[in-house]
């Protein structure tokens, strides 16, 4: 409790996971430096053959394709393998061996099994947001 790793904020929830993964696409730098919109835009947010869907699609600096995930709460394994599961059907599609970035609202300090998941390959970023609100009085 005295680890501020460890807190999660109250009201940093998103309403809808939509939310997020719109300012990630909005915004992909934000998640990493030099990340941009994927360029065909009809396979941003891809629907697989299973009737599975990725949150996000970016591409990096090097020009793979970087899959981002997102979820409202802590990561659990199966998150990870979620991920990976997008990731693999994408590199069958493309012929690139993607990134991964999972998303959450959880605290910074991982449970030790999603560390574990996350750490095998393909290795898998795992990344919290906060919601950060501000209000002014208006003259």
């Amino acid at each position: 409790m005295n680890d501020p790793n460890n807190w999660v904020g109250l009201i940093t929830h998103f309403n809808l996971e939509a939310a997020l993964q719109g300012y990630i696409a909005a915004n992909p730098h934000r998640l990493e430096d030099g990340l941009l919109p994927y360029p065909d835009e009809k396979i941003r947010e891809k629907v697989f053959g299973d009737r599975s869907r990725l949150d996000v699609l970016l591409i990096d600096r090097e020009e793979r394709p970087v899959v981002v995930e997102c979820k409202r709460d802590a990561p659990w394994p199966g998150d990870v393998s979620q991920l990976r599961h997008y990731m693999t059907r994408l590199q069958k599609e493309t012929g690139r061996k993607p990134r991964g970035f999972l998303v959450h609202g959880g605290a910074l300090n991982l449970s030790l099994a999603v560390r574990r998941e996350a750490a095998k390959e393909p290795r898998i970023d795992v990344v919290t947001y906060a919601l950060d609100v501000t209000f002014g009085r208006c003259a």
